[in-house]
Order: structure tokens, then sequence, then C-alpha cells
């Protein structure tokens, strides 16, 4: 997350968009910075303490809360993202194997619910914040430089400190998270009041097709044709959702992308 505070910097500076405290000055961007601070620590929670297809079925829930935030974005693109929704629910069901349902605690159903709820609320009132002028990529940057400085000293007392091995595999991992995370973040930001927080949302789907590829590329990772297409036909709902609900919303008022031109 330090690493991706550095991207977002600079990022910043190329586009002149100004400071990441900027968004700390105004309520709505310290409210927005606050629950991203959340969300990530929510997610990093998650995926630490939970089995892989159970952080993964509720990433791929996201899209269907988003649609309690009530942020239209036309019929296609709402039943896209369910539709994505349920295709990488399909896929992590089948991935599971012989663990199945069986797998999954109240502990860890109850964790997932709450990152759920947080990334809903996160999506929008980073929009929000983007709707009333704030820059995307400060509120970015914010966030993450907020969210290092809370994080970093844990990892370094209870992870670093104790397995310092570990520190070489990771600075691979993390800069390579870090770089295409955040470049990822700020476009995810800034779309967020042209697409909506339930289009948005969907498009994290086409993140787990790529990284499902990479594992089976990289990792040699044990794949089933039913969850590679489940995964495939996730991520293509999840970019038809975006699509449609930018093209819906963009009809009625122009202005909301206003945020894309930098």
């Amino acid at each position: 997350m330090a690493i991706g505070a550095l991207v977002a910097v600079a990022i910043a500076r190329r586009q002149r968009a100004g400071s990441w405290l900027d968004p700390l000055r105004v309520r709505s961007g310290r409210i927005a910075v606050s629950v991203q601070v959340l969300s990530l620590l929510a997610a990093g929670t998650m995926f630490r303490t939970l089995d892989g297809p159970l952080a993964g079925l509720a990433l791929a829930c996201v899209p269907a809360v988003a649609l309690l935030v009530r942020d239209r974005a036309g019929r296609l693109s709402t039943a896209a993202a369910l539709g994505s929704s349920l295709a990488a629910i399909i896929g992590l069901t089948v991935a599971t194997e012989t663990d199945g349902v069986g797998s999954v605690t109240w502990a860890g159903v109850a964790i997932a619910v709450v990152f759920v709820a947080i990334e809903v609320i996160g999506l929008r009132t980073t929009e929000l914040a983007v709707e009333e002028g704030l820059n995307p990529t400060t509120l970015v940057s914010s966030s993450m430089i907020a969210g290092s400085v809370i994080l970093l000293p844990l990892g370094l007392i209870f992870g670093t400190l104790q397995q310092p091995w570990t520190i070489w595999g990771a600075l691979g991992a993390a800069f390579a998270v870090a770089l295409f995370g955040t470049i990822g973040r700020v476009l995810r930001t800034a779309a967020l009041p042209a697409a909506g927080v339930m289009a948005v949302a969907a498009s994290t789907q086409i993140n787990a097709l790529v990284t499902a590829v990479g594992g089976v590329l990289l990792l040699d990772d044990h794949v089933t044709v039913v969850g590679l297409v489940a995964t495939l036909v996730a991520a293509v709902l999840g970019a038809t959702a975006v699509v449609a609900g930018a093209r819906w919303r963009l009809a009625r008022r122009p202005e909301l992308g206003r945020a894309l031109d930098s």
C-alpha cells in the first residue's frame, strides 16, 4: 500500500491534480477517505483469514448488494451486473470442489458480509465526493497514504520482523500489485459518477478473470472448464455493465463524465 501511495502521488503530480491533502479539507472527502481506508483494512483482513473461494464469493456479491444504493444505470447494466455476480458465484462454488459449503464458518460469513457492506459504502461515498468536484487521483492517494500509515507499522511488527526472509519475495509482488492496482483504483474512482456504483463494482469480475488466467499460466493452478467459463462470462458481463451503465447515465447527465477528463 505504501508503494501504491507513491504511485498515486506520482500520477497526481503528472496530472497536476493537486495535493493528497485536498480531500481531507472537505467533509465529503474526509468521509470517502475514511471509508476507503476501512475497506482496505477489511479486504486485508478478509483475504488473510478466509479461504480464497469464500473471499471471492464476497467480491462476487458486491455488484448485487450495490443495487441497494439505488444508483440507477439502466436495465441492461443492472441485468449485466446481476449476471456477473451470479456467474462468478457459480464459478467459485465449483472451485471449492470437495470442501463445498461445509467449509464455510459463521465467522467467515460475518467477515465477508462486513467487507461487502464497507466496500459498497466506500464506492458510494467516493462517488459522491467525485461528483462534488474532488479529483479521483487525490482521493486514491489520500486513502492509500492514510492506509499505509496504519498498516505499514503493523506489517513490520507482526510480519516482516518475525519472518524477515519473506520480504524479498513479497517486494516483487507488492510492486506489481501497487502499480497496476493503483492505476486500476484511479480509473475506477474516476468512472464512478459516469457508470454508477453497481456497474463499477461489476468490473471487479474482469480482475478475477485476469487473476485466474495468470494463476493458470504462471503458477499452474488447477482449473475446471465450468469454473473458467463462469469466470469468463462474469468478466464479459462486468464489462457490459460498465459500458451500458455509462452510456445510460451520460445520455441523461453528461456532466457526470467530467471526472474522466483527466
